[in-house]
Parts: structure tokens; C-alpha cells; sequence
């Protein structure tokens, strides 16, 4: 009696996850976008919120906090943490091919020295950048990624990318409005590449581990940031699309 007990109540959780993945696999562009207009609407009220309640502290940091928070519960309701590349390393595939954006993303900032900071800031900027590497590729080199798969390679990467861009309107809450949208090109720019290397990887973890050494790379660059940060995500960009180059994924396992 217990065990039925249990049954019943996990059934209609259950059946609204089927449903969902049921949704994704049937119209899978309609649900990353369904995905990207969830997505930018909550995170522009946790950012509202946090320059209401905390305008002391950084409420941009604060704001990054509560999404986090916000994927990590996006992918532990869907079931999809193994399935948008959070595995161990035994699953991981073509390791040797993080060499290349490893070296782009450490080597060229640090060409002519590192920038001195204090201590204290390069914790901040360390926690900061690791979650801002796990939200923004949990969701979207995560979940979008994986919604689009059954539209093919090319596609899914490009619209996932496309919808990264875009993702970083939100910013408008903080920055000028051109720095933003030179962040949205570079944005799109940029998943390309964290999206080749996420799919040929198996993985999402060195996506995540480049994306937050990038952001902190460039705080301690002795290089302009933004022209280093355009040639880096190029030259990732480039690197991405070679390493899609007559490439198709496996077939999408039943989840």
C-alpha cells in the first residue's frame, strides 16, 4: 500500500516531465524559444528585485545568484543533468580538442603580463564568472542545445547561438546600450565555438570552465579587453566551425 501510495503521488509529476520532453521532441525551435522568452523575463525581475532590496551590493552578482539557482532547478525537473553534459569524465569524447580554445583563452591575454588586483577582488570575480559559466552554459549549451537537437547540427547550433545573443539584452539594466549590443554579437560569436566544443566533447564542463576563464581572463589582461575579447571569440568561432565540418551527432537516446 505504501509503495502504490508512492506511486501515486510521483505519477503526475512524472507525466508532466513526459510531457514536456514529449513537447520538445515534437516542436523543438518553438521550445528553445519558448525557453529564451521564460528566461529573459525572470531573469530581468531578479535583476529589478535585486537593485530594489540590495542597492548596497552588486545587484547584477545578487541577480546571477537567484538564476543560477533558476537552471539548477530547470534541470533537475526535466531529469536533464547527465543529458545537457553535466557527466564524468569516462563519457567525455576528443578531450585533446580543448587544447586549442584552452590556449586562446589563457595564452593571448596574458602575452604581455598580468594586471595586478587585489585578493579580495579575484574571489569576487572567481565566484562570479564560475556561476555565471554554469548558468549561462547550463542553459543554454544545456538545455537549449539539447531541445534542438532533433533539427540537426547546423541549425540547432546557430539558433542556440543566435538566442545566446539575444540572452544578453537583459544587461541593459546595467551597461550602456552599445556595449550590450556589441556583448550580444559577441555573444553569438561566441557560442558557436562553446557550442562545437560542448557537442564533440560530450561535455559541458570545459564550455563552462572556458566560458568563466574567459570573463576573468579579460579582467586581468594588459590588452584593451573588448579587442582581445572580439579576436578571441573569432578565433574560437572559427575553431568551431572546423571542428563541425562534416561531423554528425549521435542519434538522440529516449529519455
Amino acid at each position: 500500500m505504501q509503495n502504490q501510495a508512492n506511486i501515486s503521488v510521483q505519477s503526475p509529476k512524472q507525466g508532466m516531465r513526459a510531457a514536456m520532453l514529449s513537447y520538445f521532441e515534437r516542436h523543438p525551435v518553438l521550445s528553445a524559444v519558448i525557453v529564451f522568452l521564460v528566461y529573459l523575463p525572470t531573469a530581468t525581475l531578479f535583476g529589478l528585485a535585486a537593485k530594489a532590496i540590495f542597492p548596497q551590493y552588486q545587484p547584477d552578482f545578487i541577480a546571477l545568484i537567484g538564476m543560477s539557482v533558476v537552471v539548477a532547478l530547470i534541470l533537475s525537473v526535466l531529469g536533464w543533468w547527465k543529458e545537457a553534459g553535466f557527466n564524468l569524465p569516462t563519457e567525455w569524447r576528443d578531450s585533446r580538442l580543448v587544447i586549442i580554445p584552452f590556449l586562446v583563452v589563457l595564452g593571448l591575454p596574458f602575452l604581455r603580463g598580468i594586471k595586478a588586483n587585489d585578493a579580495g577582488t579575484l574571489v569576487y570575480l572567481v565566484i562570479g564568472y564560475a556561476l555565471t559559466g554554469f548558468m549561462e552554459e547550463g542553459l543554454m549549451r544545456g538545455v537549449v542545445l539539447r531541445v534542438l537537437k532533433p533539427i540537426g547540427t547546423t541549425r540547432s547550433v546557430v539558433i542556440s547561438s543566435l538566442l545566446f545573443g539575444l540572452m544578453h539584452i537583459g544587461n541593459l539594466l546595467y551597461r550602456n546600450p552599445f556595449i550590450v549590443f556589441a556583448q550580444m554579437i559577441g555573444a553569438f560569436v561566441h557560442g558557436i565555438g562553446l557550442s562545437a566544443i560542448r557537442l564533440r566533447t560530450n561535455t559541458i564542463w570545459f564550455p563552462v570552465i572556458l566560458h568563466g576563464l574567459h570573463d576573468l581572463a579579460l579582467k586581468y589582461t594588459n590588452f584593451p579587453a573588448i579587442p582581445l575579447d572580439v579576436v578571441q571569440v573569432t578565433l574560437l568561432m572559427i575553431y568551431g566551425i572546423y571542428l563541425l565540418r562534416g561531423w554528425k551527432a549521435p542519434e538522440v537516446t529516449a529519455v
